[in-house]
């Protein structure tokens, strides 16, 4: 089968990445990636501290030397797994659309893309479009759900598998999902590691059971949810407050 591959540019895309691949060999795979969520915008202080620990993790891990850019950080992880990695500002035009058509995927699935799929790249994949989504559906659509969850104080968050079928965001027919104990005194980062950590094997069975034609009981979403984009500086004020901490 011929899967692409779309992910995002940080941490935790790479941690599922390096733990998805082995579970999923045999596969013909491409990777694309985007270099941030949605379009350029300023972010918290906070919110790049987070990005520059997340960049130092990986350099550690790939022995990349210090001060090390991502396309440097890019390159070593995909000599590391063997597989080729472009980053791409979206694939419904421009690069990233003549890239998926050249490769003409099978499937196609999404870890934190940056853009929004619209048709024909949706329709393009003959099984369809399976998006990984690190929050609970509906009631948690968009940006850094375990944020958000932590910000309101829940006692749980959680992971959604769903099919992308339009270009509504977390809005697609729900495959499966897994509710998680979410504890206040923990740091978003490792919560949201850990997050991937448990979804990402399951993520494997559902392709693997895509592959072999089997139809998953899909299952529509009680009601329209929330949506969360990206903590403005009052968010992170408001969650450091609280006494939680990014990482």
């Amino acid at each position: 089968m011929r899967l692409l591959l779309l992910i995002n540019r940080d941490f935790p895309s790479y941690y599922a990445l390096e733990r998805l691949l082995p579970l999923i060999q045999g596969q013909m795979v491409r990777i694309l990636q985007t270099a941030q969520v949605g379009a350029p915008r300023a972010v918290p202080r906070a919110l790049k501290d987070l990005a520059n620990h997340e960049q130092g993790l990986l350099q550690d891990q790939l022995s990349v030397p210090g001060g090390a850019d991502w396309p440097a950080i890019q390159s070593a992880l995909s000599q590391q797994l063997g597989v080729p990695i472009t980053t791409v500002a979206g694939v419904n035009q421009g690069l990233g659309y003549e890239l998926m058509q050249s490769f003409q995927p099978d499937l196609m699935v999404s870890i934190r893309f940056g853009s929004i799929l619209q048709s024909p790249a949706i329709n393009l994949p003959r099984l369809g479009v399976i998006n990984l989504h690190s929050g609970l559906l509906p009631d948690y659509r968009g940006v850094m759900a375990t944020f958000w969850s932590m910000l309101h104080q829940q006692s749980h968050y959680g992971y959604s598998i769903h099919d992308i079928v339009d270009a509504g965001i977390d809005t697609g027919p729900m495959i499966e999902g897994e509710t998680l104990p979410l504890d206040l005194n923990e740091d978003y980062f490792s919560q949201l590691v850990a997050l991937y950590r448990k979804a990402v094997p399951r993520l494997a069975k559902v392709i693997e059971q895509r592959e072999r034609g089997v139809v998953p009981n899909r299952f529509k979403k009680s009601a329209a949810g929330s949506y969360y984009s990206v903590p403005t500086e009052l968010d992170v004020a408001q969650f450091s407050d609280l006494g939680l901490r990014l990482f």
